[in-house]
């Protein structure tokens, strides 16, 4: 596993930065536990190499009302298993955040009232975020409960012709048939 990527979230929005980056499978061990392929794969094609990777962007501002804020994008491309026929299916995610920095000072009522606004995640203030944490979190709870195919499952073959009836051996013993 590398290194975590840590900020500075307040100075980073202060200053109004921008990073943009790369994660791959190796990067996030929590997240390899949902995929198809729990351990990082040799990448052997080039259009292999995309099936596990991660772009992100993040974004600092600090609004007119002297608020930090940062705005998280996140496109990934992943392999997972379809629940219904078990087989290897891609995922796309393009996923957006949009966190508000907040302090730790902050009285109970402040907080209640950023939670309940719907435009922005609140982000605890800190001087070493930890970036491939939060772009992992963010991911992992996107996933779907249970990825199908859009499509119909190609291997997946229905079973036709009459199947017997447990009771039916219950059936003779009730008419006294042995």
């Amino acid at each position: 596993m590398s290194q975590p990527l840590l900020i500075d979230n307040i100075a980073f929005a202060k200053r109004n930065e921008h990073l943009t980056g790369t994660l791959s499978q190796v990067d996030c061990p929590r997240l390899s536990e949902f995929l198809a392929s729990q351990y990082p794969l040799e990448i052997s094609k080039p259009e292999a190499a995309e099936s596990c990777l991660i772009k992100f962007s993040l974004i600092g501002e600090t609004n007119a009302v002297g608020q930090q804020l940062l705005h998280l994008a996140v496109a990934a491309k992943l392999i997972t298993l379809c629940q219904r026929c078990l087989e290897e299916m891609p995922l796309d995610l393009n996923l957006k955040f949009d966190y508000l920095i907040t302090y730790q000072n902050l009285e109970h009522a402040e907080v209640e009232a950023f939670e309940d606004n719907d435009e922005f995640d609140l982000q605890e203030a800190s001087q070493a975020m930890d970036l491939r944490s939060l772009i992992e979190d963010e991911i992992i709870m996107a996933l779907p409960i249970a990825p199908v195919h859009t499509q119909t499952c190609g291997k997946l073959l229905l079973q036709s012709g009459e199947k017997t009836n447990p009771f039916a051996v219950l059936k003779g013993l009730v008419n006294g048939d042995k």
